[in-house]
């Protein structure tokens, strides 16, 4: 969602008009009326009926595979078209662009750029699919998705994808596509955003708050680990706990459950864990302010060419980072931008370690020496990425004015 909407923030800026075809606002289960004001009052928004074919044509929560290909939201396709194609003929346009999850908005955009004959460009935030396939993927859904991916690729005049692994999986998989039409664009920090937040306060000496934003689960957002690293470190002196303090910010259900609460009762840390309800995007960007240091939990194997978007904002919060990932794309951004500690969530003995050498450095009052590099963080900007993209979208179509 920030990706798109900070596009649409500087695009205009930029010499292009921006129409956005997207769903009612009840398709959504949470919405952030401070974010929706960003929305520049030259952008048009259109909203439109739909099926979630996950609520609307189950039965208890069951519906057949086949009536969601690519996904869920195909039930969106019709109204979205018909959407599309009233724009097209009362305001033509010059390029259409579509933007992944869901894959139904790709399908959408096919259908719109053959509409108006101009060119199209298809953003990938994260993979239409896995291979092998994730656990549980019927058959027919992942050979439907190997075959719609295919034609939206080779269709599309630009393929953008939100990492460089991501950009050079997909040009790979289709090596009858020249290279160039595979572009990498990251995800990135709004600085106009932080204008509006107190600037970061120097953290606490009584306590070092470690602040998660974001939901957690068992699968792969598990702060187990953690805790279990950080019992370790207890253990060995590294660590005072009564001057440890951990917040999670929004990060449902699991926070409450047995297992959450058995890891942090033998860890020790009974009465030093916070879980908060959910808070507005500002309020978290303040939040984050006013920690320590930063946790991001992403333990799943198939998300290594992928940087979670909080990320960009942890680091230019001004806060050391503690990432809790494989080796890939988010521990290389970390090394780029020399903003914290990469640590495998497997590798128990090194996040105790750096779980001890975040507890020195605080201890020491060295925190503020250990963020990202200013300089190299600010290729990270929106505005610089929405200008990449309006270069593309030039390079391609060009604004007629």
């Amino acid at each position: 969602m920030l990706r798109t909407l900070k596009y649409t923030r500087y695009l205009g800026r930029l010499g292009w008009r921006v129409t956005v075809v997207t769903l009612d606002r009840d398709a959504y289960p949470v919405v952030d009326a401070k974010l929706e004001e960003q929305i520049p009052a030259d952008v048009r928004v259109i909203r439109t009926r739909f099926v979630d074919v996950k609520k609307h044509l189950s039965i208890r929560g069951i519906y057949p595979s086949c009536l969601a290909i690519p996904d869920r939201w195909i039930g969106w396709w019709p109204w979205a078209v018909a959407a599309g194609r009233r724009v097209i003929r009362d305001q033509p346009v010059d390029l259409v662009y579509s933007t992944s999850p869901h894959a139904t908005a790709h399908l959408i955009g096919y259908s719109l750029s053959r509409r108006a004959g101009k060119p199209w460009v298809v953003d990938f935030r994260d993979p239409w699919y896995e291979q092998p396939p994730e656990p549980g993927t019927p058959w027919l859904t992942h050979r439907a998705a190997r075959r719609l991916e295919r034609l939206v690729v080779r269709r599309a005049d630009r393929v953008v994808a939100s990492t460089m692994r991501l950009r050079d999986t997909l040009a790979a998989r289709y090596p009858g596509e020249p290279p160039a039409k595979f572009v990498a664009i990251p995800n990135g920090y709004d600085e106009e955003d932080f204008s509006g937040v107190d600037g970061p306060s120097t953290p606490s000496s009584d306590q070092l708050l470690i602040v998660h934003a974001g939901s957690i689960n068992a699968n792969f957002r598990d702060p187990r680990p953690v805790f279990e690293a950080a019992r370790r470190a207890v253990e060995t002196g590294l660590v005072d706990p009564a001057r440890v303090r951990f917040r999670f910010l929004g990060g449902g259900p699991f926070g409450e459950s047995q297992e959450m609460q058995r890891a942090i009762q033998r860890a020790g840390f009974t009465a030093r864990v916070d879980f908060l309800p959910r808070v507005s995007y500002e309020a978290a960007l303040a939040e984050l302010g006013r920690a320590g240091i930063l946790l991001l939990l992403q333990a799943s194997r198939d998300t290594v060419d992928l940087v979670p978007a909080k990320l960009f904002e942890y680091l230019r919060a001004g806060r050391p980072v503690l990432a809790v990932v494989p080796e890939g794309a988010t521990a290389e951004v970390l090394r780029e931008t020399g903003g914290g500690w990469a640590v495998d969530p497997a590798d128990g003995v090194g996040l105790c370690d750096a779980l001890g050498a975040a507890y020195r450095a605080w201890a020491g009052g060295r925190l503020e020496s250990m963020t990202a590099d200013r300089a190299v963080l600010g290729k990270f900007s929106r505005e610089r990425l929405a200008a990449e993209l309006a270069t593309l979208f030039d390079a391609i179509a060009g604004p007629e004015g």
